[in-house]
């Protein structure tokens, strides 16, 4: 940030746009996500941080598993995609509506998982958070468990509206939602479906 030099008496008005130009660059400077030391981890815990490095070589190890853990949660929560026997257009709407029910009943796992997760050095592909719940969309898609590019590409945009979805009603519970978020994602897979054309809906 630049040092500003003195406004001269009653040059007011440049002050204040001095101090809503710094303000801005503070306020839209990207944040660091402050992750608890294992320390206050092992504190919240009641024991030494020796106690914690049994367990855990270090803290983005801990963070994983944290991850890993609300991962499991929401794919515990999701119902299967490789039953061919129900129509696509059904296993991906209850496959929608559940995924953004869960987020928005859970707002700090959901935000941890997929807005947080990268910020905390996790961003290798085998730790991508969700990476595998996009592949099988694509094989749902795709009717092949090895699912093409363009089937991969059309789940990805899939995941893209859905997380915009659930995101903005973790964000803005006080806006005023016309539709049932239960409505709003069937129809963003109805959408997304129609783009593709998929006719096995």
């Amino acid at each position: 940030m630049t040092k500003r030099e003195a406004n001269a008496r009653g040059d007011g008005d440049r002050l204040r746009e001095q101090l809503v130009a710094a303000a801005s660059e503070l306020l839209l400077a990207p944040q660091p996500l402050a992750a608890p030391s294992l320390r206050a981890v092992a504190r919240a815990c009641s024991v030494s941080p020796a106690a914690v490095y049994l367990h855990f070589a270090s803290q983005q190890d801990l963070i994983r598993a944290v991850v890993a853990a609300q991962l499991d949660a929401l794919r515990a929560d999701l119902p299967r995609l490789d039953d061919p026997a129900l129509p696509l257009r059904e296993r991906l709407e209850e496959y929608a509506v559940r995924y953004a029910e869960w987020g928005v009943a859970h707002p700090g796992a959901y935000q941890l998982i997929f807005e947080s997760a990268d910020r905390l050095g996790l961003d290798d592909h085998d730790d991508r958070p969700g990476w595998d719940m996009i592949d099988a969309v694509a094989a749902a898609l795709d009717g092949d468990p090895d699912a093409g590019a363009a089937a991969a590409l059309q789940a990805t945009r899939l995941w893209v509206a859905l997380h915009g979805l659930t995101s903005l009603r973790i964000h803005k519970p006080g806006s005023i939602w016309t539709t049932g978020l239960a409505e709003d994602a069937r129809a963003i897979v109805a959408l997304h479906l129609a783009a593709a054309g998929v006719e096995r809906a």
